[in-house]
């Protein structure tokens, strides 16, 4: 994950855009997490986040209807495992979920009483088989190109991407039904309506009652039942979930899909349109300027109670070209074929067209925030991730069965991380099922947690925690304990790809085991290839059991250092604000391309500017890498311009954003790929596809997906399309 070095605050793009959410219900708010330095080992742990949310008393108007009832139900994929019974080697329990709270209240509604006939199905991915087997010295900045849509038909690329979380928040859009990345149900309460929305605890509100866990929820997630007008043992009456922060989809007639009988209701940007609806299809007008897309359930009859909710933006594709958006009927016909609606989709088309098509050529996708690994507690096989839940915005993320399926569909190899505290079962089952559901023409890049030597993240100490516990000898005799961490990790990973092989039998090949490790640090790398003390168990060294080291070459991330930050400020008197002498710092070369001393060397040390510390960080991990006889991949990398927590230097935010939207960016990113060719680095996944800019970084290559445009996506797909890869053996 993209951090921020010097210990201030990066928040992501979930967090930063609550503000922006709750803005359109009147309020505003924010979280963070604190994060240390890539340079050092810090045994603190600073993650903080919080959210506030204001008050909104709007109301909007009600309108009514009812129709027939449907005792139909969604139809969804199934999928059945087979167990398989193992001793786990994971000794501590996972830590507490932490509860964020909001104090929003909002009473803009418009709602629609229904008793739906639609017999439409949710997405679908198929059933599943039960059955299963065993410092560079050129200073040329890189050619600029125009940037084209990948069309995988080419040799193989050597880049690859990561893809953001999908949440309400993402200015990216993954699946065509937009209820995939709905929030989490907030219970809710209207004063004027019931005796008990009153009266609240710390923390509690109108908006928010904090009581999700009374919910009376299906397998999927859909609300069976509400409280009665006269239940006093509760204080919410209606349930709402928000779908898109203002501006993430353009404005227009959303289609609401249905099964079930009871009230929904719309507020913030979206209003029914009541002459275009019908029983089970809801037709909704968006207007961004009025805020986010809230849908509440104000009603729902416990007997046939309202599910399999599906939403759809304007637009569709041509029947012989899903990958590609078309805004209507006009857009398609001839070799085309017909327009066909989003909600028309078949069930294995679940992709947002323009989404899927930024992927294909791409040599792997890493699925790290997909999966939530930062965040997720989940131990166990069985609280996984299903396709048919109601959203895969939950604290566990996307489910296995739509990764693979993505990859498969867009022929790129899948990046997963097998979750923190997984037991022995979760990772048996995991690889099972990766094994039966992927193409045999991909290979499975399988990494365990994510920065295990990055102290800002939960699962770092708690791995702290079951290292101390493994060798209590060892730190009485005062071992490092922070080396005994990386012990247990390397261990941990060991662990799990011995599993994952043993799953895919004699299709082994096609895992690749992947050792995530500090670009800063070198000799962290060589402490987890040797991993001295895991050794004498294991009986061999932990590059034994791996196929790739990787790490994170990100460029540029000192310049947030507040040292250095007097120095900077000259830089803003400049005509352009300072833009020449940042290029000058990443590159260590003039506006000519002619090596010079960087701006900020006589602070730094760093002749060469950012792009060569980069660099040295690069050959360094290739030396280590050579030493245990693998190859070296990134599993992130790009520019790493961002404030520290805290600041308020508007003028330097200003630079960085202008920075990372300049042409002269992607040169810089070609440069830094050309760097890592030099080093002898194969691999690169760039961080990340999609993503606000704001105070708390600028990760994404894009900002929206149609952002086509952006400089570093331009680099980014240069590096897809441009090149094939550049190793032997690719």
């Amino acid at each position: 994950m993209a951090i921020n070095f010097f210990g201030g605050v990066r928040m992501s793009a979930t967090a930063f855009a609550v503000g922006a959410l709750v803005t359109a219900c009147g309020g505003g708010g924010g979280g963070s997490d604190s994060e240390t330095t890539q340079a050092g080992i810090s045994a603190s742990n600073t993650g903080t986040s919080s959210s506030t949310a204001g008050t909104s008393t709007s109301t909007a108007g009600t309108t009514t209807a009812t129709a027939g009832t449907s005792t139909s139900t969604g139809s969804a994929g199934t999928s059945t495992d087979t167990s398989t019974s193992s001793t786990d080697t994971t000794a501590v329990a996972p830590p507490a979920t932490s509860t964020a709270s909001t104090t929003d209240t909002s009473t803009s509604t418009e709602t629609t009483t229904v008793a739906s006939t639609s017999t439409g199905s949710a997405d679908t991915f198929g059933t599943l088989a039960t059955t299963s087997t065993a410092p560079p010295t050129t200073t040329t900045i890189g050619t600029v190109v125009a940037p084209s849509t990948g069309t995988g038909t080419s040799k193989r690329s050597g880049a690859g991407l990561n893809l953001g979380p999908i949440d309400i928040y993402s200015t990216g859009v993954f699946t065509v039904d937009l209820m995939k990345r709905s929030g989490a149900w907030l219970t809710q309460c209207q004063s004027w309506t019931s005796t008990t929305c009153n009266n609240f605890a710390s923390g509690q509100s109108a908006f928010d009652t904090l009581e999700e866990s009374k919910l009376d929820l299906d397998a999927q997630g859909w609300v069976k039942s509400l409280p009665a007008s006269n239940d006093s043992t509760v204080k919410y009456r209606m349930v709402m979930t928000a779908l898109l922060s203002g501006g993430t989809l353009p404005d227009g007639q959303y289609v609401v899909r249905y099964d079930g009988q009871g009230t929904l209701a719309y507020s913030g940007g979206a209003s029914k349109v009541a002459s275009s609806s019908t029983a089970g299809r809801d037709v909704v007008q968006i207007s961004n300027a009025k805020g986010g897309f809230f849908l509440a359930i104000t009603a729902t009859t416990p007997s046939n109670y309202l599910r399999n909710i599906r939403v759809y933006a304007p637009g569709g594709a041509c029947a012989n070209d899903y990958s590609t958006y078309a805004a209507g009927a006009s857009a398609c016909g001839g070799t085309k074929g017909a327009y066909v609606a989003f909600e028309s989709f078949p069930a294995n088309k679940p992709w947002f067209p323009s989404f899927f098509t930024d992927l294909k050529g791409f040599r792997t996708l890493r699925y790290m925030d997909w999966m939530r690994t930062n965040t997720s507690t989940n131990a166990n096989w069985a609280a996984r991730s299903l396709p048919t839940d109601r959203s895969w915005a939950g604290a566990n993320g996307v489910p296995l069965e739509a990764i693979i399926d993505l990859s498969n569909d867009s022929a790129t190899d899948p990046w997963v991380n097998i979750p923190t505290y997984a037991t022995d079962d979760y990772v048996h089952q995991f690889a099972r099922l990766a094994h039966q559901r992927l193409s045999s023409s991909l290979k499975l890049n399988l990494e365990y947690s994510n920065e295990a030597w990055n102290y800002a993240f939960p699962q770092t100490n708690w791995m702290l925690a079951q290292a101390k516990a493994a060798w209590p000898t060892q730190v009485a005799a005062g071992a490092n304990v922070y080396s005994l961490e990386l012990n247990w990790y390397a261990q941990r990973l060991a662990q799990v790809c011995t599993i994952a092989k043993q799953e895919f039998g004699a299709d082994a090949s096609h895992v690749n085991c992947i050792a995530n490790t500090q670009a800063a640090l070198p000799s962290n790398t060589d402490q987890v290839l040797a991993c001295t003390y895991a050794a004498a168990s294991l009986g061999k060294p932990c590059a034994k059991f791996f196929d790739v080291v990787s790490i994170a070459p990100y460029f540029g991330f000192y310049l947030g250092n507040p040292t250095y930050r007097a120095t900077i400020g000259t830089w803003y008197g400049d005509a352009d604000g300072g833009l020449t002498k940042l290029f000058e710092e990443l590159n260590g070369a003039d506006p000519t391309g002619a090596a010079m001393i960087a701006p900020l060397a006589s602070l730094t040390k760093w002749n060469a500017g950012a792009r060569s510390m980069s660099s040295a960080w690069m050959v360094g991990t290739k030396a280590v890498a050579d030493k245990y006889g693998l190859p070296m991949w990134a599993y992130e990398g790009g520019q790493h311009l961002v404030p520290p927590g805290g600041d308020t230097d508007a003028a330097f935010l200003n630079l960085i954003t202008t920075a990372n939207r300049d042409p002269r960016m992607q040169a810089a990113y070609l440069q830094d790929l050309a760097d890592w060719k030099s080093a002898g680095g194969q691999t690169f996944v760039y961080y990340n596809h999609v993503g606000i800019a704001s105070k708390y970084g600028m990760w994404g290559a894009k900002l929206t997906l149609d952002d086509n445009s952006a400089p570093k996506w331009k680099a980014v797909t240069q590096a897809r399309d441009g090149t094939s890869c550049w190793w032997s053996g690719c």
